[in-house]
């Protein structure tokens, strides 16, 4: 059986905009030359010139071409919806870049060792994709808003052995070259204040036992440590031994 073709109405079109756009005044205007054009309430438009109007990928210059193409009739419907979608693009963008602005500036005032930490995560998983990205970094590790960000900032150190574990759990179920017992070794050396370097540096028994012990002084429980942090420093020494 030949696939039926799916078709889109105007009506469609507009109760599809996002929240920001619906709040602008020519929205309604739009609304209302929609519902007093018999004409356009009837068109029905193919998924592709949906998709254009809606991603607003038509320049002033072309809509004589697009009216042909489409087989559209010429009414000042389109010319004017272009123009409030094109302007709820550019402002959503320019309101992106200043978060992610915002964001990068709230991560600068992170140790570094953190944003080392961090960083060597990614190229972790950018090894271990095919295509070289790191979706679950994006995921677990980065923030993708201001308050995140200032979030990450205030993280205590156990908040963060957690978000370490959460990610390359995730690696493992994503990842069949990842093992868990790669996973463990990868935390252990974060645990244990080693850095995560390209050519997989192994830390000797003596190195272990010196972070151990050094570690230890802060976070054993008679000393008022965290008992958990302890425990899962004793863990990361065993491991790596």
């Amino acid at each position: 059986m030949a696939r039926q073709k799916r078709y889109y109405t105007l009506a469609s079109l507009l109760d599809a905009q996002p929240k920001g756009l619906v709040k602008d005044s020519r929205h309604r205007l739009l609304w209302d030359h929609f519902m007093s054009s018999e004409k356009l309430q009837k068109l029905r438009i193919s998924r592709r010139c949906y998709r254009l109007l809606d991603r607003a990928r038509i320049k002033p210059g072309n809509l004589a071409s697009f009216y042909r193409t489409y087989k559209i009739p010429r009414d000042a419907f389109f010319p004017l919806f272009l123009a409030v979608k094109s302007k709820w693009i550019e402002d959503r963008q320019s309101w992106k870049e200043r978060r992610i602005k915002r964001i990068e500036i709230v991560m600068e005032k992170l140790p570094r060792r953190r944003k080392k930490e961090m960083e060597r995560l990614k190229i972790l998983e950018k090894a271990l994709n095919p295509a070289g990205k790191a979706p679950l970094w994006k995921l677990f590790i980065s923030p993708s808003t201001i308050k995140r960000s200032e979030e990450i900032l205030i993280q205590s150190d156990i908040e963060w052995l957690n978000l370490y574990s959460r990610y390359l759990g995730g690696l493992t179920e994503r990842y069949h070259n990842f093992s868990n017992s790669k996973a463990l070794r990868v935390e252990a050396l974060l645990l244990l204040g080693f850095e995560l370097t390209e050519t997989g540096y192994k830390p000797g028994e003596r190195e272990i036992n010196e972070h151990f012990r050094t570690l230890s002084k802060t976070h054993h429980p008679d000393r008022g440590g965290n008992s958990v942090v302890f425990r899962r420093l004793k863990t990361a020494r065993d491991v790596l031994l």
